[in-house]
Formats: structure tokens, C-alpha cells, sequence
């Protein structure tokens, strides 16, 4: 390359880094009001995001000295495991503070303990003065270490993915309630730009050239920028999401069908048993009024299996969430006739509903 192309390299990687301090600064210190009352449920991503866009500062060395070997194998690692780990990391922030998926949050953390290691010590070789790669490690040695890596984030940024994919599923076939309002309209959003910056750091790390790192560069910095404006405001309580509004319940993630298959599958007498213990804890120790009351909840209380539960309320009682919504729509109307005086929020939220507006949305589901 002539001098003059391995400077606009260096200018690329220049531009990449100052949007990413800017996006940082601007995702820290900006929510939009009210929502920042609430910073934790409105954006439960934002350290997260805003760490992400701080880390391109381990790009410095190449932007200084895009011709340094040492410092091009800086970038390429940032741009493969270690962007990669970091999309992983965001999805999880967000939608699994969402799904609470604990259970997957320790190993894919600890995924980043190789990561952050291969980063730093990619950091001091480019950084130590004098040429490392070649005599320090070898090139078949690094590569090799930059490609493992690369597939274990590929590998748990697609599980995450699917994770993702499937409750933006279950929101289409309408099987699905959720007390924080899944965001099915970001979801589709998010997943299409990790997917496409999946693709562009696998064509940077394997490209082995300086002119398309710097193409790749420049089109991660303009989709960072509209990945900032798409999660400036809450993506929480969007239109589509209002038919599923935040009403105090978790999935009633039960394909079609197989409440009829726990039906078959069990005789009439324990059928009849599960649903006089489902009737008892939710209707007559009113279960039904507590607001994020779980099918999880429903089941532990009854002592049974949580699919068979799930399965005959979705065949016999219309859905975890028809049935709930349904007591909590009557009582409702029976509390505002027993109290004149009493306004509908108050009503709502004495029969198990967070907000008025829950209350309008689960009736006009119901209704319809």
C-alpha cells in the first residue's frame, strides 16, 4: 500500500474511534424525560452500550500506526471476538433483563475472560516498542487464537439470537404476556444490525486488508450512529407491543397444540384435579390480584408439573393470560360498583393491573 492509502487507513480508524466516544457520551448522559426516572426498566442496557463505545480506544495504536503489523492485529481482534463478545453482552442487558435469562448469563460472561485477556496482551504488543508479531508470538499462533475466539462469540452471539428470535416469535402468535412489555418492534431492529455487524467483522478479520478494514470502520461507525437514535427513546410500550401491555404476567409460551397433548396424554381424573388446584390458588386465594403473578408462580402453588399446568389452561381456560385478565376485568367492574367513588385507576390497580391503561388494553384484547 502507498503512504497515502495506509494514512486514509489510519483517518478511517480515527473516524471509527471519535463516533464511538461521541455515542458513548451521548448513551450515558442522555435518557429522555420522564423515562429517567426510571433508567433501570426504560434502559436497562445503557452501561453496557456505553462501555462498548469507550472500548474502541484500544484502537489508538492502529490509528497512530496503521502500518505497524502489532497494531493491525490490535484491530482485527478488537473488531472480531471482542466487538462480537460485546453485541452478545448488549442483547443480554437489554432483552435478558427483560426474559430474566439468568441461567445463560454466567457462561457467556465468562466467555469474556479470554477475550479481555487476548485484547490486553494484543494491546502491550502493539504498544511495546518494536515489532512483536513474528518474534514475541507467531502469525499462525495469533491467527489462530484471533479465529477460536472469533467462533465461541460467534457461536453465543447466535444463541443469544435465537433466544431473541423466539419471543419476537411468540409475540406474532399472540401466546405471549410479558409484565415488562417485550420489545418486539427493537428486537427485529437489533437483531438485523448485530447480524449485519457480524457479517462485517468476520470481512475485516479475514480480509487481511487495511483498505477493507477501513470500509468496515466507516460502515460500523454509521450504523452505531443509528443504532444510538434507534434506543435514544424507550423502546418499551410501542404500539404493537400495547395489545400485549405490561399486565402482570410472564409467557404462556405453549404451542398450539400442546395443551391438547397434555390433555390426551393424562386421564380425566388428574385433569380434573390440576384444574380445581389451578381455580383454587388463582380465584380463590385471588392469585389473580397479584400483579406480576407467573404461570411459574401458578404451578409451584398447585404442586404440578408447569406444562401440564400450562397446557390444560391454554386448552381448557382459554390461556394463562385470557383466564388471569379475565378475573381481573371482572373484578374491576365489581369494585367500581361496590365503590361510586372510586376512580378506574384505582380499580385497576386493586384487581391486580399496573396501570389503568393495562386495564383498557387487556379489555379491549379480550373483547376482541
Amino acid at each position: 500500500m502507498t503512504p497515502q492509502s495506509i494514512h486514509l487507513c489510519g483517518l478511517a480508524a480515527a473516524v471509527f474511534i471519535a463516533s464511538s466516544l461521541f455515542l458513548a457520551v451521548v448513551r450515558w448522559f442522555h435518557m429522555c424525560h420522564p423515562y429517567d426516572q426510571k433508567p433501570d426498566y426504560y434502559y436497562p442496557g445503557r452501561p453496557i452500550v456505553a462501555a462498548f463505545h469507550l472500548n474502541a480506544l484500544v484502537v489508538i495504536p492502529y490509528a497512530l500506526h496503521p502500518e505497524s503489523a502489532d497494531a493491525w492485529y490490535l484491530a482485527r481482534l478488537y473488531l472480531l471476538p471482542v466487538a462480537l463478545f460485546y453485541c452478545t453482552i448488549m442483547l443480554l442487558s437489554y432483552f435478558g433483563s427483560v426474559m430474566q435469562w439468568k441461567k445463560w448469563l454466567r457462561p457467556i460472561v465468562l466467555l469474556g475472560g479470554p477475550v479481555a485477556l487476548a485484547m490486553l496482551a494484543a494491546l502491550v504488543l502493539a504498544v511495546w516498542p518494536g515489532a512483536q508479531m513474528g518474534t514475541v508470538i507467531s502469525d499462525t499462533a495469533a491467527n489462530g487464537i484471533l479465529y477460536a475466539l472469533g467462533l465461541l462469540t460467534t457461536a453465543s452471539c447466535l444463541f443469544v439470537l435465537r433466544l431473541v428470535l423466539r419471543h419476537a416469535r411468540l409475540i406474532d402468535k399472540d401466546d405471549y404476556s410479558n409484565p415488562e412489555d417485550f420489545p418486539v418492534v427493537a428486537a427485529r431492529r437489533w437483531m438485523a444490525l448485530v447480524g449485519m455487524n457480524m457479517v462485517s467483522y468476520w470481512t475485516a478479520a479475514l480480509s487481511d486488508s487495511r483498505s477493507v478494514m477501513a470500509v468496515v470502520m466507516l460502515i460500523l461507525s454509521a450504523t452505531a450512529g443509528l443504532f444510538l437514535i434507534s434506543i435514544l427513546h424507550p423502546n418499551r410500550n410501542r404500539p404493537m407491543e400495547e395489545s400485549v401491555v405490561a399486565l402482570g404476567l410472564e409467557p404462556d409460551a405453549v404451542p398450539d397444540g400442546e395443551g391438547q397433548i397434555y390433555q390426551r396424554s393424562l386421564p380425566l381424573k388428574k385433569r380434573l384435579e390440576i384444574l380445581s388446584a389451578v381455580t383454587t390458588v388463582v380465584e380463590e386465594r385471588e392469585a389473580f390480584l397479584e400483579p406480576h403473578l407467573t404461570l411459574q408462580d401458578v404451578s409451584e402453588r398447585c404442586g404440578y408439573n408447569r406444562s401440564y399446568v400450562a397446557g390444560l389452561i391454554k386448552s381448557e381456560l382459554g390461556g394463562f393470560f385470557t383466564y388471569v385478565n379475565r378475573l381481573r376485568v371482572q373484578h374491576v367492574e365489581d369494585y367500581l360498583r361496590d365503590n361510586p367513588s372510586a376512580t378506574v385507576q384505582e380499580a385497576a390497580e386493586e384487581s391486580g393491573f399496573v396501570s389503568r391503561k393495562a386495564y383498557y388494553a387487556a379489555k379491549a384484547k379480550l373483547q376482541s
